[in-house]
């Protein structure tokens, strides 16, 4: 008897998904078992064996005999989805015998796989697969079998729906986070109290040289007292606000320039969080100079004086650092006002500094 909480259990328990095929094989009696999904008939996401072919086995037909599954073939072929079928039914024991993967992968590694229940689930957005198996001397599989297995079908595609929702989702999260982790500030998200929800890596690393900003019982600090008692009033003022508006704060650090904190509050759902963004002034974007060159068309050598200029540097101060004469500086610059059609320094500054900074981490 298949028991439903198994099967649901599956849905968010990868180890009970792990189990699953050896479930359904013992259910029906079977000798070996394999279920597995994916988000199209031909892309696999997890799949779950019973473990009657060894690891080396299943590395050994997904890299050679995949495409020669005549089984798998067969199913794919038929329009009627969530259905079991006893699959002699579909293909003739003589096509078996001829094929591929019988002779040289079952037969080739000295077993007698002959017989097999299976069918398609599709359900959500996913395509799933179950093949449940016996040997050559083992008999066919029953009437009552097939029926076994054909009511757990809907339960089994809404596990599947299940599991790929939760991949669909994992698959956002993984992507944001990457997503977070190249910008070039450290972003932290907080509850209203200045609890951590989450953070990027800058952000991690922010923390972990806690040379500014701590965490204590999981609450987002500053370690100067002062800058702390700021950075709580900015926390409860951004959780009180309803509109989009933002506070910033200085936090100094042990040694260098402080860090510039941004604070505004989100709300989701109904919730509302507070973001962080934390700027270190003494970074470096150090793709910069690779994303004006292509912006502008600049030469590589005018987008790293662009980037001086930006940074403050002068005429003379940047002759002396490239070893170049005045005269080369000023003709690159004036090459570079004319390509990013500027006409002072502040414009320039201006231009470049609405680029989104990135992370020199990624």
């Amino acid at each position: 008897m298949i028991r439903t909480e198994e099967i649901y259990d599956a849905a968010i328990d990868d180890a009970a998904f792990d189990r699953l095929a050896s479930t359904l094989a013992e259910a029906v009696g079977a000798r070996s078992g394999v279920l597995h999904w994916g988000r199209a008939p031909h892309h696999v996401a997890e799949i779950s064996y019973s473990g009657y072919f060894s690891e080396a086995q299943m590395a050994a037909y997904d890299r050679d005999f995949q495409d020669d599954d005549i089984w798998g073939a067969a199913l794919n072929r038929i329009e009627a989805a969530n259905r079991v079928w006893n699959i002699e039914a579909l293909v003739p024991s003589q096509a078996y015998e001829g094929s591929r993967i019988y002779n040289e992968w079952i037969r080739g590694m000295g077993d007698d796989t002959y017989r097999c229940l299976g069918g398609v689930i599709r359900q959500d957005g996913t395509t799933g697969n179950i093949g449940l198996h016996r040997g050559r001397g083992q008999r066919p599989f029953s009437e009552r079998e097939v029926r076994a297995i054909q009511d757990s079908v809907g339960h089994i595609g809404r596990m599947f729906g299940i599991r790929g929702k939760l991949d669909r989702a994992n698959h956002y999260g993984r992507s944001l986070h990457a997503t977070l982790d190249l910008v070039g500030h450290a972003v932290f998200t907080l509850r209203p109290d200045g609890g951590l929800i989450d953070c990027n890596r800058p952000a991690d690393a922010l923390l972990r040289r806690a040379d500014a900003l701590i965490l204590r019982q999981r609450q987002l600090k500053a370690r100067d007292s002062r800058d702390d008692e700021a950075l709580q009033s900015a926390f409860r003022a951004a959780a009180a606000r309803q509109g989009g508006q933002a506070s910033a704060i200085f936090v100094h650090r042990e040694q260098g320039l402080p860090y510039m904190l941004s604070i505004a509050s989100v709300r989701v759902g109904m919730d509302r969080q507070i973001v962080a963004i934390a700027t270190d002034p003494a970074d470096r974007d150090l793709s910069i100079a690779s994303r004006i060159r292509a912006l502008y068309g600049l030469t590589r050598a005018e987008a790293e004086v662009a980037e001086a200029l930006c940074a403050g540097r002068g005429l003379e101060e940047l002759s002396q650092e490239r070893g170049v004469a005045l005269n080369t500086v000023r003709t690159q610059i004036k090459n570079i006002y004319a390509k990013m059609d500027c006409s002072r320094q502040s414009e320039l500054v201006a231009r470049i500094g609405a680029l989104p900074r990135l992370s020199g981490e990624t």
